[in-house]
């Protein structure tokens, strides 16, 4: 039934449907005390530290549109990738051609979804994922993802090896980067100025690997309007310290978040301690 549901939303117009999510974002905003509480402090907690203006109502309305712009891109895929624009395309297909392989990192901002079918539409690429906990949630989200060029991994040994092994290609290779690892799979990093565990993976495949690394972030537009993906290419090697590079890794992502704060997914549980992890620094 809820299948039908969603398949029934993603049917409307971009504009539409993100309205719809903006009221169930805001909905869920005043409703779940919870939700509300990580959101706000999350959200003030790093307009503190970068200076961006508080705007809780309006990330939670965007939050919603987040899940809004994922149902359109699932049951739009042509359509989406005309609404989509990346900057320095004609670097990054560049890149993506010499032979050596690209990593390309992400983080929960603004139309992130569509980050890896526009991608896909200029260049073959293997995207390492976090299987959703519900099954059936788990098979529309790789039903609506599949194309032909794109190819999705899990986040376990086996998805790692696949990463590798399509890197020792050439080929593209995606990380949702700002998610929570594992234990053992991370270190404490900074994160607008608070601890958070943070995924190594990047870091050290960027070091074996020895390829060029982009950061990326899918701003949306106006209602309806789509997305921008903005890149950034990193200049040099990460550190040689793994807490430091991970903090570097942090901060590129700052960079992007601070320039559209209210799209990002604040309610995420960005500081949490994992089972079994050491604690993370003082101060």
């Amino acid at each position: 039934m809820l299948y039908f549901i969603l398949r029934l939303f993603s049917s409307l117009p971009l504009a539409a449907l993100q309205i719809s999510g903006a009221g169930v974002g805001l909905m869920i905003y005043l409703c779940s005390h919870r939700y509300r509480a990580r959101l706000n402090k999350n959200h003030h907690s790093a307009a503190d530290y970068s200076g961006f203006k508080l705007t809780p109502w309006r990330v939670a309305a965007e939050s919603g549109m987040m899940f809004a712009d994922t149902l359109w891109i699932w049951g739009h895929p042509k359509s989406s990738i005309n609404k989509a624009t990346i900057e320095n395309l004609d670097q990054i297909i560049e890149l993506s051609k010499n032979g050596n392989g690209l990593i390309v990192l992400a983080s929960h901002l603004g139309g992130f979804e569509i980050v890896p079918r526009i991608f896909a539409e200029h260049m073959r690429a293997t995207v390492m994922y976090r299987p959703a906990r519900k099954r059936w949630v788990n098979e529309l989200m790789l039903k609506s993802r599949k194309h032909s060029r794109m190819e999705f991994v899990e986040a376990n040994i086996g998805g790692v090896r696949q990463i590798k092994r399509a890197l020792a290609r050439g080929e593209v290779v995606g990380i949702l980067a700002d998610q929570v690892p594992s234990v053992g799979d991370g270190v404490w990093a900074k994160f607008f100025n608070q601890y958070a565990y943070t995924t190594s993976f990047p870091v050290k495949l960027a070091r074996q690997a020895n390829v060029a690394t982009i950061f990326v972030g899918a701003e949306r537009l106006g209602l309806g309007k789509g997305w921008m993906i903005k890149s950034r290419l990193m200049p040099q090697a990460f550190p040689e310290c793994l807490v430091e590079a991970c903090t570097e890794m942090n901060e590129y992502f700052e960079d992007m978040i601070v320039s559209r704060p209210h799209q990002y997914l604040w309610s995420y549980n960005r500081y949490k301690h994992p089972a079994g992890a050491e604690r993370a620094p003082l101060g």
